[in-house]
């Protein structure tokens, strides 16, 4: 075999080889690029998740005390919030009142609707604390929307609740937060349409403010408000004296208006899904 065939068949194999090595490097690159790619885009979910959180939590966190507040200084006792303000007490306390406790309800559906709008599109992953928070709200949403052996008072379907959420958004940006107390009290003279999505409520707040009764749908949701508070508070530091209303006996029958009505969970609504 002549020196130049010996020479062009070491360079030939010596080529093969190269591009052998090479395209087994170019390959890894490959998988190495799209590895760093699909990490770069799970911790930029990630950030996503925590900062929607991070920014939502705690006014979330405070509307969801203020109402089980109110819940509890409404319904522990036949003397309680309404009795004193609305039955008994001057005009200005009796509006009071009435439309403050709308706004605290109102306030609430609020920030759950921007917890739901901002994270509806984000893998929520494996992360237990932020399935549980979701978990939570829909306990409190099916508390309000259940329907068996309750009767309507201060019921709202989850597409009411998440309605009123949307009414209140400060100038129609989520950015701005929720609509001020005052921006809501005008609301509420001026547009008739805004009105008429709280008028349920409100005929619920004026039935028992004007006559007290053992109301087993508002003992449900401030009991399960107080596990969603201790949940995103569970050191305690914010709301250490959250106290919850007495649960009555469910052998023991309630009056509502007149008529009996028994203590037993929810039955299923409008499906299960809170997202």
């Amino acid at each position: 075999m002549s020196t130049e065939l010996v020479v062009a068949s070491i360079s030939a194999a010596v080529a093969l080889v190269s591009v052998a090595i090479s395209a087994r490097a170019s390959r890894r690159q490959a998988l190495l690029a799209a590895e760093l790619e699909r990490r770069a885009a799970a911790h930029a979910r990630d950030v996503a998740r925590q900062d929607v959180m991070s920014r939502v939590r705690d006014p979330l966190l405070w509307a969801a005390y203020d109402l089980q507040s109110r819940i509890y200084n409404i319904a522990r006792s036949q003397f309680g919030f309404l009795t004193l303000y609305y039955r008994e007490g001057t005009p200005q306390e009796r509006e009071y009142a009435r439309r403050n406790t709308l706004y605290v309800i109102a306030e609430y559906f609020y920030w759950v609707e921007i917890l739901r709008q901002r994270v509806q599109f984000l893998d929520l992953g494996n992360r237990e604390d932020n399935r549980k928070v979701v978990d939570l709200l829909h306990e409190v949403s099916n508390r309000f929307s259940a329907d068996r052996n309750r009767g309507a008072g201060f019921r709202l379907f989850r597409g009411e609740q998440r309605a009123i959420g949307g009414l209140m958004a400060g100038q129609a940006d989520d950015d701005r937060g929720c609509m001020g107390y005052a921006e809501f009290c005008r609301r509420l003279d001026a547009d008739q349409e805004f009105g008429a999505w709280f008028a349920s409520l409100d005929e619920s707040i004026q039935e028992l403010g004007n006559e007290f009764y053992v109301e087993p749908r508002l003992l449900e949701i401030q009991h399960t408000l107080i596990k969603l508070i201790k949940f995103l508070d569970h050191e305690g530091e914010r709301f250490p004296f959250t106290r919850e209303l007495p649960r009555p006996r469910t052998d023991t029958p309630l009056w509502l208006n007149g008529a009996r009505a028994d203590v037993s969970e929810p039955g299923p609504d409008e499906g299960s899904s809170l997202l």
